[in-house]
């Protein structure tokens, strides 16, 4: 049965004319798991105005086999969704080199990076609770607009979620995607991100369309704690099992949520997919959060002051300063947006006086503090990349926080968490079938 080789034995194609010379190769882009992405320019366009497009490069393989067939139903649930805004545009698909043995997809060039670069290392959304919600409904639109067309993405998370030049988020990668509304593929996707019925392989059947919106709500708490919960959700995890034994106040405490995004994470993360908000919901929730975290609520640095030169009379030959004008980015400590807030060490009575808890306590009162406006996302991806001046004001402690609770442990950093899962669906599929098999044989 043949697969799919890792992409570092496919050959750098860069500089290669392709697609009977209409596309150059022009630049790498990065190396997936089994493939490479090039920038690559339209050969036909004016040298004074050039189109460029993403080019995906993997190998082919022979008609029938299993990673042929995982290509066409990638290309068929790309295509279905091709058109839709929220969606990375794939133009066209075909094969190329000696014998054909490469296949290369078009796609719009996305330039503005992915959601993960955003998170970890521009820093995009700290602070920013309106862009927290402007990019999370972007992230639903997209899901609902491949759920409209019956497409089931199965693998939603910050690294498939790009930005177009003008800052507008694109959802890319349907290599996991299906259009079953009922899979018997179990941990398909990124493990950080599935549902708990995905990750249970003692479970007939669930649903992608309840796993991506489960996926979607992971994706929120990585834009609002610049982290994630936990590194599976089942019972093998111990900080999924901490957050089930005491799912009231757990994401309260250990990360430093608002109880509005503290409820709202609550009523996502639920056992029962039955009882989780439908999208629409999800949406409504989101947009009536003021603040997702507690480290929203202190106040920001000042407004940009441009100082204008006023001439000394005293010592008329002394320099005269002239500030610039700086753009005032606040950020938190490092300990708050380069990974995870770190609890402290557990102990037996700290851990079963919090574990008897029913749920939290009443919210405490904050001091007021100005609400951040609306920031385009585009200006902020420019402003990340330009060496602007920071101010880096001490920081203000609301007039009440909450005590951090002993956790399990750590949760895993977002980045380990991202690491790609490939899964071989036939043999997953036969061993789901055998095991069904099984219990109609006890039962009968």
């Amino acid at each position: 049965m043949s697969s799919f080789p890792p992409s570092h034995l496919l050959p750098d194609l860069t500089g290669a004319f392709v697609d009977e010379g209409y596309l150059q190769l022009v630049q790498l882009l990065g190396c997936g798991g089994f493939a490479k992405v090039y920038k690559a320019l339209d050969t036909t366009s004016p040298s004074e105005d050039p189109v460029y497009y993403a080019v995906k490069c993997m190998r082919n393989d022979v008609a029938g086999s299993q990673a042929t067939e995982i290509l066409e139903q990638e290309f068929s649930m790309h295509a279905a969704v091709r058109h839709q805004p929220g969606v990375v545009t794939f133009h066209r698909v075909f094969t190329d080199g000696e014998d054909g043995e490469f296949v290369f997809m078009v796609l719009d060039l996305c330039t503005g990076g992915d959601m993960l670069d955003a998170i970890l290392n521009r820093h995009l959304y700290v602070d920013r609770p309106a862009l927290v919600r402007e990019a999370f409904i972007q992230v639903l639109d997209a899901v609902e607009q491949c759920h409209a067309k019956g497409v089931y993405h199965r693998d939603v998370k910050p690294q498939n979620l790009l930005y177009s030049s003008a800052g507008d988020i694109r959802l890319a990668d349907f290599g996991l995607a299906t259009n079953e509304e009922d899979s018997d593929v179990f941990r398909c996707g990124t493990l950080a991100y599935i549902s708990p019925e995905c990750a249970d392989e003692n479970c007939v059947m669930y649903s992608p369309h309840e796993s991506d919106l489960w996926a979607a709500a992971i994706t929120l708490f990585n834009l609002v704690t610049t982290a994630i919960p936990w590194g599976i959700a089942d019972d093998s995890d111990a900080q999924y099992t901490a957050y089930r034994a005491d799912p009231g106040t757990y994401l309260l405490d250990a990360f430093q949520l608002t109880p509005a995004a503290n409820d709202l994470f609550r009523w996502c993360f639920a056992a029962d997919p039955s009882t989780r908000p439908s999208l629409a919901q999800m949406r409504r929730a989101v947009l009536n959060i003021e603040r997702f975290s507690l480290a929203d609520m202190l106040p920001r640095a000042p407004a940009p002051v441009i100082v204008k030169p006023v001439p000394v009379r005293a010592q008329p030959q002394s320099p005269i300063l002239t500030p610039s004008a700086i753009l005032s980015v606040r950020l938190l400590s490092p300990a708050l947006i380069r990974g995870i807030p770190t609890p402290p060490s557990v102990s037996s009575s700290s851990s079963s006086s919090a574990s008897s808890s029913s749920g939290p306590s009443t919210p405490p009162v904050y001091s007021a503090c100005e609400a951040t406006g609306p920031i385009a996302i585009a200006d902020l991806l420019d402003a990340a990349n330009v060496g602007l001046a920071a101010i880096h004001p001490p920081p203000l402690v609301p007039t009440k926080l909450y005590t951090p609770r002993p956790m399990a442990g750590i949760a895993p950093p977002l980045k380990m968490a991202l690491e790609f899962r490939f899964l071989d669906r036939r043999k997953r599929h036969i061993a789901t079938r055998q095991r069904f098999a099984d219990r109609l044989r006890r039962v009968y």
